[in-house]
């Protein structure tokens, strides 16, 4: 009897809990199917690129809302952070300190001995490269710890625009917070201020895979801004098949984006790390359209590129011929490149890339002929030392960063002070509107009170955090005889030039510049004992023959100091040199072969400090 009742009752349990799991099964599979056919459908009615499967689609789709999920958690963060940046700062700073007291670093500076702001800044000196040049090296022989608890990921080689390129120690503090504080939160800003442009459209993005080197215990020494070996997982987003990453080259590589980028007529963005990546690009556009334009009607790679034969049989199945695509472009490029983004891909939604500092000039020239009716953004502020900044205004003509305070510990030394042995550093809720400072920064990733050289103004606030615009680079400075011209001042008076040469050339003839340095006379054979200015200009036409004497009124009314100077002798007047174009292209290829920087970083010094490339550009010098 009681064995009956024990098997009666497992049975009515078994029973029960048959019909739950039933109930759960059917319950999930009904939920996940509608799920499924959720996504499916917002799918279907999204926007999509040409070269999407309903695969690639679908997993466009889920990242655009898997982004649109952490860049509103992020912008929250920030949010809550700007309403108490001391406390934010506070944590970060100390911190940072307490994690890595125990490496050799750390007991060298004394971290034990610092637990407030104040005994940070009076134990700990301010610091730029040569301070932590035997660190590095140690890194470099194996000794990973020796800076950082966290072992470095890779050794950053910087740009090199203000000097030589540099090796900074990278942890995967500068990654993460680079991609939740500064990718996620862009998306956010675009999303929020234009939904309609978050689709299904993919991105032709121009940049090229770094020549990676590694130190002899393995670790990996390059760039750490945006290459195609940091997105091997977002590659779907992408009009460019992965195979071509593989290309090393790039003149050929760049041929590749703009042929695949081509043949979709539904790109959504164009995007690069800089403004100058975008105009080089579409100027090769306009040199090689012909070419691409029978590629993509044929349906076949260009034969004579020079590319690994195994990546030109990848590329090579994803082809089709398109004959009436081709027809499109061909009409579209005979007609001129005036405005030719919107006229080939008239959906396009933007064109994202840094557009402040050395890439202004850029920028205005991409607007002014090849993106007239296409919006740009810039949307992040960042460095080989980490996130900086995020542009939280999508919509606006000027580039204004809100700096991240989870990012790095800021000091900020004050414009009258930047000369000074041991000036004065001021904290994030001590700056002043309409400002400037230099920029001094305490990162995750072993560098302390560094002096990055950065000029930044306070432009305004967001709560209690500063919205900056960027000057320019400390090294990028002239100063003949106390002068301190600026790189933005500079740029100003180049600007001018250009203007007044429009009052003296016809339309048809009118010049417009291309690209421009200037270096100081010491560096150039001179009949001139008196120091003065050597200013280097690619331009599209002839230059008037009186560009020096206009340059020299332009400076004499711009800068108070530079006149005090011409009226006194001290200085002589400008000595304006038109170069061949194609020259600062040249330029570029010449310092990258002897750089560690890689092209996705590069950016023209406007102040040339180096005889070798000064003599490189007077070689190139023309008489129109």
């Amino acid at each position: 009897h009681f064995y009956k009742r024990w098997v009666y009752g497992n049975f009515m349990m078994l029973n029960v809990v048959g019909r739950a799991v039933k109930k759960i099964v059917i319950t999930g599979t009904v939920v996940g199917g509608g799920l499924t056919a959720m996504v499916l459908i917002n799918v279907s009615r999204s926007k999509w690129s040409d070269s999407h499967t309903w695969s690639s689609a679908t997993r466009h789709y889920l990242t655009n809302k898997f982004m649109a999920c952490l860049g509103y958690v992020a912008f929250r963060n920030l949010i809550k952070q700007s309403r108490d940046v001391r406390t934010v700062q506070d944590k970060f700073l100390l911190t940072n300190i307490k994690k890595n007291e125990n490496t050799d670093y750390g007991k060298d500076h004394k971290f034990g001995d610092m637990q407030t702001i104040s005994d940070f800044q009076a134990l700990h000196p301010l610091t730029k490269y040569s301070h932590y040049a035997s660190y590095v090296d140690r890194i470099k022989n194996g000794e990973l710890t020796v800076m950082t608890s966290d072992p470095p990921l890779q050794l950053a080689v910087t740009s090199g625009t203000s000097g030589q390129s540099s090796l900074l120690p990278t942890t995967n503090h500068i990654f993460t917070r680079f991609f939740l504080s500064g990718i996620a939160l862009l998306f956010q800003r675009l999303n929020e201020s234009h939904p309609e442009w978050t689709t299904l459209q993919r991105s032709m993005k121009l940049y090229y895979t770094p020549r990676w080197r590694y130190t002899d215990s393995g670790l990996r020494i390059g760039p750490n801004s945006s290459n195609p070996d940091s997105a091997k997982r977002i590659y779907h987003l992408y009009s460019t098949p992965p195979p071509a990453y593989r290309i090393l080259s790039e003149s050929e590589a760049l041929y590749i984006h703009l042929l695949f980028g081509l043949m979709d007529s539904n790109i959504g963005i164009i995007e690069s790390n800089f403004a100058a990546t975008v105009y080089t690009g579409l100027k090769s556009l306009e040199s090689c359209w012909e070419d691409l334009v029978q590629d993509i009607e044929t349906g076949t790679i260009n034969p004579k590129l020079n590319i690994p034969q195994d990546v030109r049989d990848e590329l090579q199945k994803v082809m089709k011929p398109n004959p009436e695509r081709a027809a499109f472009l061909r009409k579209q490029f005979q007609a001129g490149f005036q405005n030719i983004v919107k006229r080939v891909w008239p959906n396009i939604n933007l064109v994202l890339c840094t557009t402040t500092g050395s890439m202004e000039m850029y920028h205005l020239a991409l607007k002014s002929k090849y993106l007239e009716q296409v919006s740009t953004y810039s949307p992040i502020y960042g460095a080989s030392e980490g996130l900086l900044g995020v542009n939280l205004f999508p919509d606006r003509e000027e580039s204004l960063y809100c700096l991240i305070p989870d990012a790095q510990f800021f000091e900020f030394i004050p414009q009258e002070e930047m000369d000074v042995e041991n000036p004065t550093t001021l904290l994030l809720h001590q700056l002043k509107k309409g400002e400037n400072y230099e920029l001094v920064v305490t990162n995750g990733s072993g560098l302390y009170r560094y002096r990055m050289g950065d000029v930044i103004k306070v432009r305004e606030y967001f709560n209690e955090l500063p919205v900056v615009e960027f000057q320019y680079r400390q090294g990028q400075i002239l100063n003949l005889h106390g002068e301190k011209i600026s790189e933005e001042v500079m740029w100003r008076c180049v600007q001018s030039l250009e203007n007044s040469w429009a009052q003296q050339q016809s339309p048809e003839n009118e010049a417009k510049i291309l690209d421009y340095t200037v270096a100081e006379s010491v560096l150039v054979d001179t009949d001139s004992a008196t120091p003065h200015y050597v200013v280097f200009l690619e331009a599209d036409g002839c230059m008037p023959d009186n560009s020096s004497d206009l340059l020299d009124k332009i400076l004499q009314d711009d800068h108070f100091v530079y006149t005090s100077f011409r009226v006194k002798g001290s200085i002589a007047k400008p000595k304006v040199i038109q170069v061949t174009t194609g020259t600062f292209l040249k330029l570029k290829q010449k310092i990258l072969e002897t750089s560690m920087a890689s092209s996705n970083q590069f950016k023209v010094a406007r102040v040339m400090k180096k005889k070798e490339l000064v003599d490189f550009l007077l070689q190139h010098q023309i008489q129109c």
